[in-house]
């Protein structure tokens, strides 16, 4: 970088010769008529008796990106040179094709371009590299007076900022090029910082230092001592390593006369004064300022100290009150830290000479739901006050807790001070823990959080954090996290698990949680090194040093291994998720299949002829749903009970018993019980209102949709077939069989009960209507074969004759009553149960040769 190549008003002479170096012109003369008039424009005078040499300008001022914008910065250049020389293009005209340069510690990323404007590269580098556009504006005059040149030649441009370009040697041509210039020297001007990540190259004129300061290219004009008190002063020394004499700086803009005098620091100092003010700032105005503007002595006290200078980090001054300190700095101006734990913290740790930096911005106070407290931000980090203590979260540190909104976030106050080991940082707050490490920031929150401390930290098994938290939209979405060793997965609202080492290979080899098997739902269990599994959405993977990893479950193993060998081999690839009814696993092998629903807990195998039929309906996905009990199989008949039913395989075919028929079924033993084994499925049966049968061997079952079922068998089931079965007069079955030992048994239908005695046989009639004519003493006399009937009228009920009389009964009255004699012959010449009187709801009763008997439409009385 050219110290010697600025001259006083930058006008630039041609590109010397190949192979020789830029004339030295600090110190030459200056043509009188060279001057900024005779180029157009008024000429300022700063004021070069406020030069400091050890504070040329402010870091405030230096490394501030945001004082111009693009359209100013050409609104700027427009107004410098208003009108170009013919066959010369100005810089305000200026184009360049930019080339995309990867972001580094001195520089973000530059994202190249096809003819961008000189204002646009200014701008674009200014904000890339973080240095004030005002300062490339004027490094670009004061090395080769681009900005009030109406001529500049072909070189100008090639060397624009001197980048590249030493007293001693003849310019890098790697440094060639307008755009190359001036990225170049933004860079070069971030570098001498020795920012993290870089060596500490330049440190010869490290601020906070005195350093001897030539005067020349020419060792022979000597040297002077220089406090250099802020980093962008140094930079100017590092770029232009020298001073102005007295004389140079009594000049003007002119030349001296002495042969000593350099101009570069000068005119960087005069120009910028001129066109952008000034350079520094009054820090003790503004610390008046703020102390006003903080409430004074009602608010901060007296002072009780006057100015104060403090040198170390960057320099600034401060000023001591009775109830807080006010700091100025370059970077961040005049600032508060109040009396309280937030200044005693500060103080602890060297206040403004410390650790911590300078006050960047005044105290707050923090109204959380986690509990109020007060927060203040420094140039080294930002320190907070909050339910836990008083602590300071610095940078990089801080990066990652911002980006979770700070304290207000899901972070909350910090509960400790960072800690720091080979290289990463951790740091814990109410609601996570945040590592600083080479792979970057990242917070790790709840419930990944609990999980990685468990298991040691940043210096656990788990590693690092690589990742924040990342969204997973697949397999109904959930949340994960990189660490070095692994990955943590988890559902809003659930637990975390975490996914590492062969199980993680075979895990990712399989599309990991957007593939097949989702997301973990359990630890992983490994049995030293020879064996691990973990539980997935879509089943377990199992990975043994021996064998390498499958998709399994541990219970549908057990099955199998629990099979003797009636299974056989595994078929590969055959285990698959099943989502119907609530969910589950099943496996394939040569000889059946073993199905798995975690609900019920328990796997089964299904196989041979009930598989079959189990498949032929869909298996786990069809009607029967999931096996709820292993195959049971005696003399030839197999068995087994499912979610929807129980599958019976034997020499009558193979047969499933469903609800309602299944729970009587299985109560009466099943295929080993007094049912026997089904001989066929569920049949419709039309007639009497429809319903629905299934025969066994030792009976056959009834219902109607959404009823219960009965059982019919032994001479009741011979007797209710002989009258037609569901489809005769009796119906269907409205209750279970009754049966006393061997003599007699009786079941109710539709149509009556069917009353079987060994001695009598099988006949239709009513219990009640029984009870009813046994209590007449005879009255009614012998029953009238055939008699017994079923009305439908009013209501329903039965009936039935005998010699003297008949009995009606009503389920719904609960009793049968009589009716005999004169009540009798009027009653049935109205219609009986089916006409005007309807059923009797009560017996009859006789008095002085009148009887009476009550029904639900009236009573009936009569004589004789």
């Amino acid at each position: 970088m050219t110290a010697v190549v600025a001259l006083v008003l930058g006008v630039l002479t041609a590109a010397p010769a190949s192979g020789s170096t830029p004339a030295s012109v600090e110190a030459a003369s200056l043509p009188a008529s060279l001057s900024e008039a005779a180029l157009g424009g008024p000429v300022k005078m700063a004021d070069l008796s406020k030069f400091n040499p050890g504070n040329i300008i402010s870091d405030a001022v230096f490394f501030n990106r945001g004082t111009m914008t693009e359209a100013q910065i050409q609104t700027f250049l427009d107004g410098k040179v208003r009108t170009c020389s013919s066959n010369f293009v100005c810089l305000k005209d200026w184009y360049d094709n930019t080339r995309s340069i990867p972001a580094d510690a001195m520089c973000g990323a530059y994202q190249g371009g096809t003819r961008e404007r000189a204002s646009r590269i200014i701008y674009k580098v200014a904000q890339s590299c973080g240095i004030n556009p005002q300062v490339l504006l004027v490094m670009l005059q004061k090395e080769q007076g681009l900005i009030l040149s109406s001529a500049p030649s072909a070189w100008n441009y090639q060397a624009a900022m001197g980048q590249g370009c030493p007293d001693t040697a003849a310019c890098d041509t790697r440094y060639y090029g307008f755009f190359n210039q001036v990225q170049g020297a933004a860079w070069q001007l971030k570098r001498y910082a020795n920012p993290p990540g870089t060596t500490r190259i330049f440190t010869w004129y490290a601020p906070g230092n005195t350093w001897n300061v030539r005067y020349h290219p020419n060792a022979a004009c000597g040297t002077s001592p220089v406090y250099i008190q802020n980093q962008a002063t140094a930079n100017l020394y590092y770029y232009t390593p020298y001073q102005p004499t007295g004389s140079a700086l009594a000049a003007g803009y002119s030349a001296s006369p002495d042969p000593c005098a350099s101009y570069g620091n000068r005119n960087f100092f005069q120009f910028f004064t001129d066109w952008f003010g000034s350079t520094q700032r009054d820090a003790g105005a503004e610390i008046l300022a703020e102390y006003n503007a903080q409430g004074g002595a009602a608010s901060l006290g007296a002072a009780t100290t006057g100015l104060v200078e403090l040198t170390k980090n960057g320099g600034g001054f401060g000023t001591a009150y009775e109830f807080g300190s006010i700091y100025w700095s370059y970077a961040h101006g005049a600032k508060t830290v109040r009396m309280g734990p937030l200044r005693d913290y500060y103080f602890v740790r060297g206040g403004a000479d410390g650790n911590m930096g300078w006050p960047a911005l005044n105290q707050q106070t923090l109204a959380l739901s986690t509990g109020n407290g007060i927060g203040q931000l420094f140039s080294a980090g930002s320190l907070y006050s909050g339910t836990a203590g008083t602590f300071i979260v610095r940078d990089p540190m801080r990066g990652g807790y911002f980006s979770l909104n700070g304290a207000a976030g899901p972070l909350g106050w910090p509960t400790a001070d960072e800690s720091c080991a080979n290289g990463t940082c951790a740091q814990s707050f109410e609601g996570g823990t945040v590592v600083a490490s080479s792979a970057g920031v990242f917070p790790v929150v709840s419930p990944v959080r609990a999980l990685f401390e468990a298991a040691g930290g940043a210096a656990g098994t788990w590693g690092v954090p690589l990742s924040g938290v990342l969204s997973v939209a697949y397999n109904g979405g959930g949340l994960g996290q990189v660490f070095a060793n692994g990955s943590a997965y988890y559902r809003s609202g659930g637990p975390a698990f975490f996914v590492s080492g062969a199980v993680r290979d075979a895990y990712f080899a399989r599309g990991g949680a957007a593939g097949s098997l989702g997301f973990p739902t359990g630890a992983a269990v490994c049995e030293g090194s020879t064996g691990c599994r973990q539980q997935f959405d879509g089943g377990w993977l199992l990975w043994t040093a021996a064998a390498g990893a499958r998709v399994g479950d541990p219970a549908i193993d057990a099955a199998h291994n629990a099979s003797s060998g009636v299974l056989g081999t595994r078929t590969a690839g055959s285990f698959v998720r099943y989502a119907y009814n609530g969910g589950g696993f099943a496996e394939g092998f040569a000889n059946g299949a073993v199905f798995y629903k975690p609900s019920v807990g328990a796997a089964f195998a299904v196989s041979g002829a009930v598989r079959d039929a189990y498949f032929a309906t869909g298996g786990a996905a069809g009607r029967y749903g999931w096996p709820t009990s292993a195959m049971t199989c005696a003399n030839g008949t197999c068995a087994q009970s499912f979610e929807g039913g129980t599958v019976v395989a034997s020499s009558a075919g193979v047969f499933p018993v469903v609800s309602p028929v299944r729970a009587l079924f299985e109560a009466a033993g099943g295929a080993a019980g007094t049912w026997g084994v089904p001989l066929s499925g569920v049949l419709s049966v039309a007639y009497n209102g429809g319903g629905l049968g299934q025969v066994f061997a030792n009976g056959s079952a009834y219902y109607r949709s959404g009823g219960p079922a009965f059982f019919v068998s032994g001479a009741v089931r011979d007797a209710y077939f002989a009258r037609g079965g569901a489809a005769g007069s009796l119906g269907f079955p409205t209750g279970a069989a009754v049966c006393e030992g061997s003599t007699g048994c009786r079941q109710q239908f539709d149509g009556g009960w069917l009353l079987w005695t060994a001695a009598a046989g099988a006949r239709v009639g009513d219990p009640a209507i029984d009870a009813a004519h046994n209590a007449s003493s005879g009255v009614l006399g012998t029953r009238t074969a055939g008699s017994f009937v079923r009305y439908a009228y009013n209501g329903g009920g039965f009936a039935e004759g005998f010699a003297n009389g008949a009995v009606f009964y009503k389920p719904s009255v609960g009793a049968a009553f009589a009716v005999s004699g004169a009540v009798r012959d009027a009653y049935f010449a109205t219609g009986g149960a089916a006409g005007r009187y309807g059923w009797p709801t009560s017996a009859m009763t006789c008095a002085n040769g009148t009887c009476a008997q009550s029904f639900e439409g009236g009573t009936i009385s009569a004589t004789g």
